[in-house]
């Protein structure tokens, strides 16, 4: 039986490993590194990293399951902290944009090595994405004065946004505050949304219309 310094120990070589697979995977790429650099890195023999994961690919799905994880457990307990839902937009973004500046290697990761999943893996990860898509959707229809869809179903509006968010990192001056970026960012969503209720507009009269004419 481990005791607790043992357990610390083990505790902190997998956290170490865990962190230094994020950083290689993410500025070199998942391809382009194998376990041997890996353990390099750490210190350590190849055949030692084989204690704490199964394969290269296997640790990529932890780390990119774990990030989206913790971003969507996050995001929702800042939500309940809101005082109204009127705070819900702006308190999505800000918790994003922390994500994005405090695990910049592993929003890398999620935007950029989902390929090299399998199969059951990528599965898992797009669940994952679709219950995070799914929280912004209640939160956009809500700002556009519409029911929630029960079928949990993403609006383009949803898609928009989230391609805008997970994109940005890609191309962001790196120079950025924290707080600009979330000012740059709500206000980008705000008017997206606000375009988006108003192209609905026209079609919303319409199908009234039609109803009220018995069309």
């Amino acid at each position: 039986m481990l005791n607790i310094a043992s357990a610390n120990r083990v505790h902190s070589a997998r956290e170490r490993l865990l962190d230094a697979a994020a950083e290689l995977f993410a500025t070199r790429g998942f391809q382009a590194v194998g376990l041997r650099d890996l353990a390099s890195c750490l210190g350590l023999q190849a055949g030692s990293l084989y204690h704490h994961i199964e394969n290269k690919q296997s640790l990529l799905f932890e780390l990119i399951e774990s990030a989206l994880s913790n971003l969507m457990l996050d995001t929702m307990r800042r939500l309940k902290s809101a005082r109204s839902a009127r705070e819900h937009l702006p308190i999505f973004i800000k918790t994003f944009v922390a994500f994005n500046f405090n695990e910049r290697h592993k929003l890398a990761l999620i935007t950029r090595e989902f390929a090299n999943l399998d199969e059951e893996q990528k599965q898992q990860i797009v669940q994952l994405k679709n219950s995070y898509s799914s929280l912004l959707s209640k939160i956009i229809a809500h700002e556009r004065g519409e029911k929630t869809n029960s079928g949990g179903d993403t609006c383009p509006t949803t898609h928009a946004v989230i391609v805008i968010l997970f994109g940005q990192s890609q191309w962001y001056a790196l120079e950025s505050t924290e707080s600009r970026l979330t000012k740059t960012l709500t206000n980008l969503v705000m008017c997206l949304i606000a375009q988006s209720k108003k192209n609905r507009e026209p079609a919303a009269l319409q199908r009234t219309f039609e109803h009220s004419s018995g069309r």
